[in-house]
């Protein structure tokens, strides 16, 4: 029985102490307008993204994102940049990840449709970071 207590406790402990971590890489980042994310490219075509779900860095600007994907989630292994113009944010069908997404997206995300002139892309943003980017990237 003590097992599972200290178990049980370790694993509290573990899951705040990663909240934390993660609650202080994202007020690092948003001093800098950024933010980690996932980006997907849902219909059309975008050069840079597939249809694969990609993580990485967005610095945000008003309908703008400068999107540096990174190499199996691992920050220090970028690839080229990419570049999109957002020409509509749609939140009407905001979802949460589902079925085999969780493998590849945080499931404490969030994920809306951006319409850019080429592409739908759908952004997976974390919960409580999506408000905060959508003023972002509407100018506030």
């Amino acid at each position: 029985m003590s097992e599972i207590v200290g178990s049980f406790v370790g694993g509290v402990a573990g899951a705040t102490a990663d909240h934390a971590v993660q609650r202080r890489r994202a007020r690092r980042l948003h001093r800098v307008d950024r933010l980690e994310c996932s980006i997907r490219v849902v219909t059309g075509t975008h050069d840079g993204l597939t249809g694969k779900w990609w993580a990485g860095t967005a610095t945000l600007s008003p309908e703008r994102i400068h999107f540096v994907p990174v190499v199996g989630g691992v920050r220090f292994l970028r690839r080229k940049a990419v570049e999109i113009q957002v020409d509509k944010i749609d939140v009407s069908q905001r979802r949460s990840p589902t079925g085999r997404e969780v493998f590849s997206v945080a499931p404490d995300t969030y994920v809306v449709r951006l319409v850019t002139p080429t592409a739908t892309l759908e952004w997976a943003v974390l919960i409580n970071e999506l408000s905060w980017a959508l003023g972002r990237m509407s100018g506030g």
